[in-house]
């Protein structure tokens, strides 16, 4: 049996997830907070196996009643409750030890679930929540330099790499020696480099990737 605490500082609410709680059989609510500082005194007093979190309280909130309760011995698993997916929430919980992030609007299908895998230590994001933060890290991911580069600059860039001269690097490509040139400056200055051996490097660590094509002459004028 899965000994639960509920704190959430709307009693509709609150009590709504007691009953969904208690109906599941294997699990016992046996304590209930409408604020941060109760919920503390109940976790140290009844020693639960989950404490579900309101993320938004009165007196104490959820991120600073995790923040108070990292120091308690034997503390139980948290899942935290929330109306909103805000990611400075979401990253804030995780690093105080949350283990499970369940929208309010989720509860039915997540929060038994978030409470299960809270209990074995395991950690659980509802799907809006996992979605919130993949989308985040895709738009941190830093960008690859060489996706700065024109098509022309990146054409003369592997013609650079497979280590053919200017002149070779015109006549492949049919263009004038002076435009080979500025696109190698172009290039340079992009990928911040600061000679021919250099921009060879930052080219081959960016995963600069040859189109073989490219390095023959070519008939037509671009």
């Amino acid at each position: 049996m899965l000994r639960i605490v509920v704190a959430e500082d709307h009693h509709i609410v609150r009590e709504g997830i007691s009953k969904l709680l208690e109906e599941m059989g294997d699990i016992q609510v046996v304590g209930e907070a409408d604020n941060g500082e109760d919920a503390l005194q109940l976790v140290k007093l009844l020693k639960p196996d989950v404490l579900v979190l309101d993320i938004s309280m009165p007196q104490t909130d959820g991120i600073e009643t995790l923040k108070r309760m990292r120091t308690y011995p034997n503390k139980p698993g948290v899942v935290i409750l929330s109306m909103y997916g805000d990611i400075t929430l979401i990253q804030q919980a995780l690093e105080y030890g949350a283990l499970g992030y369940v929208l309010k609007q989720s509860v039915s299908e997540d929060l038994l679930d978030a409470i299960r895998a809270a209990s074995r230590g395991s950690l659980y994001l509802s799907s809006e929540i996992s979605h919130i933060l993949s989308d985040r890290m895709l738009a941190q991911k830093p960008k690859n330099a060489l996706d700065s580069l024109s098509p022309r600059e990146r054409e003369v860039l592997e013609q650079i790499v497979a280590g053919k001269s200017t002149k070779e690097i015109a006549t492949n490509l049919n263009t004038s020696i002076k435009t080979v040139e500025k696109q190698r400056r172009d290039a340079m200055r992009k990928l911040d480099a600061d000679n021919i051996a250099s921009l060879v490097r930052i080219s081959m660590d960016l995963g600069l990737v040859i189109d073989k094509k490219n390095l023959h002459p070519k008939n037509e004028h671009v």
